[in-house]
């Protein structure tokens, strides 16, 4: 009996043709999404391996042989975009007190601020891209680089353990995986270690940046008093503390996701 008639595979991944109940005919359409599984799978049309959540790409894929985020992985993307304009006014704000004490050196500051807030909205803009890529066509790819995956078990007790107050990290029974679990969905951790290291560098060079803030501040206090000393003297206290104490959160921040970032050295507690 011939099949009735409806849509099929046409052959071509992601491609499905019509079939009249009697004989194809020319008419094509792109297949309708199907619901995969989170894993490790080809961006159609690229060579690209993603991490693919369930739900959509994420900006997380393997690089020679090894699992690690795009340079300008953000999420998300709306995070970017907020620090880069966050970033944008500070550099802003510190290049019109250098246009005003007309020092050379002084518009050093306002160029590196200005660089931070363009990596961060290209941050937002590249993770926001990569969320609208085709969705997987293929079977996941699964090599020994990325294992164990989550929802591999090796012993009892096996699942999704809290590590932080936002996220949890799969633990196989016998030891815990790079895969963490946060609000927005299972991602590859395998770079954690890395990113440990840079946030803890990052957060005191912010934190030292309050130096030049109170050495802005104790100049303008030396020098005679007038509009633009008194400017210096404000300026300088407000970057301060500003820096301060944004250098103090991401040190902190960092501290307390010290076990989403980094694997934990004891075992979860036994349900």
């Amino acid at each position: 009996m011939s099949a009735p008639q409806g849509w099929y595979d046409a052959g071509t991944p992601g491609r499905q043709r019509w079939w009249d109940g009697v004989q194809w005919t020319e008419h094509e359409r792109a297949a309708p999404p199907t619901t995969l599984s989170m894993g490790w799978y080809q961006v159609p049309g690229t060579t690209d391996v993603r991490w693919w959540d369930g739900v959509m790409w994420t900006p997380y894929r393997v690089r020679k042989g090894k699992p690690r985020p795009d340079p300008l992985a953000v999420e998300p993307p709306l995070m970017g975009l907020v620090l880069g304009i966050v970033f944008l006014v500070l550099a802003m704000l510190q290049l019109t007190a250098a246009v005003i004490s007309q020092s050379p050196g002084n518009f050093a500051l306002p160029v590196i601020l200005m660089s931070v807030a363009v990596i961060w909205i290209l941050g937002a803009a590249h993770t926001r891209a990569v969320r609208r890529l085709p969705g997987p066509q293929s079977a996941p790819i699964v090599d020994a680089s990325v294992q164990p995956l989550p929802g591999e078990v090796d012993g009892p007790g096996a699942g999704w353990y809290p590590v932080t107050g936002q996220a949890s990290r799969w633990w196989t029974g016998s030891r815990w995986t790079w895969y963490v679990g946060t609000k927005f969905g299972p991602r590859p951790g395998h770079a954690g270690p890395r990113g440990y290291l840079t946030s803890m560098i990052v957060g005191w060079c912010v934190a030292g940046l309050a130096v030049i803030g109170v050495a802005v501040a104790v100049a303008g206090s030396i020098m005679q008093q007038n509009f633009v000393t008194g400017f210096l003297i404000a300026f300088g206290i407000i970057f301060a503390v500003l820096f301060g104490a944004l250098g103090a959160f991401v040190l902190l921040l960092t501290r307390s996701r010290r076990d989403a970032m980094l694997l934990p050295t004891t075992p979860p507690p036994l349900r």
